[in-house]
């Protein structure tokens, strides 16, 4: 009867091994199909997409930090019914009034961090932190 017992516990034990390691070896390969997955350049949020798009509405710049790479150019869409700008504070960058509807664009060639504000309402802020894409550059 003993006999019995342990040969059935030994067949039920390498059951369950046997179920462990198919398991494992379903999630490493789950893992290793995500991690190589190529996305076709539709990656919104990389820095090596040179093309970066913020909102501006009544709320506030969206997103309101923004990395890019150098080399990127940021355009800001305001999405709201009143005028907004994109102004730093040393006059490097200074939109203008953008009107309800349009857009303002600015490229960004030296690295380094811009922090902006709406000169109609200075409480509205964002910043663009422009990395290192490739040797070389200048401007702002």
């Amino acid at each position: 009867m003993l006999v019995i017992e342990l040969y059935y516990s030994s067949k039920l034990i390498a059951m369950k091994t046997r179920n462990l390691l198919i398991m494992s070896a379903c999630i490493s390969i789950a893992f290793l199909v995500v991690s190589c997955y190529k996305n076709n350049g539709r990656d919104y949020n990389n820095s090596s997409n040179m093309a970066k798009k913020v909102s501006i509405s009544a709320t506030g710049y969206s997103p309101a930090t923004l990395t890019v790479a150098s080399g990127s150019t940021v355009t800001w869409t305001n999405t709201d019914n009143m005028v907004h700008t994109v102004t730093t504070a040393d006059g490097k960058i200074s939109s203008g009034d953008i009107a309800a509807g349009s857009s303002f664009s600015q490229a960004f060639t030296t690295t380094g961090t811009f922090n902006y504000f709406d000169s109609h309402n200075t409480t509205m802020s964002g910043v663009v932190t422009v990395t290192t894409s490739s040797p070389g550059g200048g401007g702002y």
